[in-house]
């Protein structure tokens, strides 16, 4: 008769051995997905904002089209609505008068970037001294210093993203763009696009056109027939959760 002799040693060596190769595995599947997570900080592009409630943002890039900017005023000044004035700095040091009576009338003026260059073709550094000093210019001029920006061109990237966030400033984008700078974007064009996709938390993009100035009317009463309430870009955000998509 053959007798056989079970080692405990052994035995308990290998289940310890499959039990750090078990765990060797966990730690190395929970370490891929951390870094493949973004962290929570990382800045992200707003292109709207995900909210409950009833509201949009109304905004107007401006580096050109001055002699818009008075009409385009005296229509959310009429309607009661607060818009967002994405300003380039050299734009506001050539017009302090219309940027006074933009922050008069409870537009929020935002950053557009000191002389609209394509942000990236620049540094981090110089994007961020490009804002700061559009931030000062406006500062200087009505007293309130930006709080959002709209990089030129709609044009951004990690650099510029990051230089935004070191100025505690969200990269604002949008959610429907109505394409008023082309010579062939009628304003039944811009009213019918504003009202197809009109959203909560929607982000619209508009600039001092012409075409623009027809349309503005038209898009605010739609609006808000439609229950939204026009809000500034600021607020817009603190109304629900920034979201990257549009």
């Amino acid at each position: 008769m053959r007798f056989r002799v079970i080692s405990l040693r052994s035995s308990a060596f290998r289940i310890g051995a499959v039990v750090m190769l078990v765990l060797s595995a966990i730690l190395f599947l929970l370490s891929r997905i951390v870094t493949a997570s973004p962290p929570a900080s990382t800045p992200i592009a707003v292109y709207r904002v995900q909210t409950a409630q009833r509201a949009m943002s109304l905004t107007v890039n401006v580096v050109w089209g001055t002699e818009y900017v008075p009409i385009l005023l005296q229509e959310f000044r009429q309607a009661g609505v607060h818009a967002t004035f994405m300003v380039g700095g050299a734009w506001a040091a050539s017009h302090p008068a219309i940027l006074k009576t933009m922050v008069q009338d409870g537009m929020e003026i935002g950053n557009h970037g000191w002389n609209h260059r394509h942000p990236n073709t620049l540094s981090q550094a110089e994007i961020t001294g490009d804002l700061a000093s559009t931030n000062r210019m406006v500062q200087k001029i009505v007293g309130v210093s930006p709080k959002v920006y709209a990089p030129p061109y709609g044009e951004f990237n990690r650099v510029g993203l990051r230089a935004a966030a070191s100025l505690g400033m969200p990269l604002v984008m949008w959610t429907i763009d109505t394409i008023d700078w082309r010579p062939t974007s009628s304003a039944a064009y811009m009213v019918d696009k504003v009202l197809a996709q009109a959203a909560p938390g929607a982000i619209v993009l508009m600039h001092p056109t012409d075409r623009t100035a027809m349309a503005l009317p038209r898009i605010i009463a739609g609006l808000k027939r439609r229950g939204y309430q026009l809000v500034s870009v600021s607020r817009l955000i603190t109304l629900g959760i920034p979201r990257s998509d549009s």
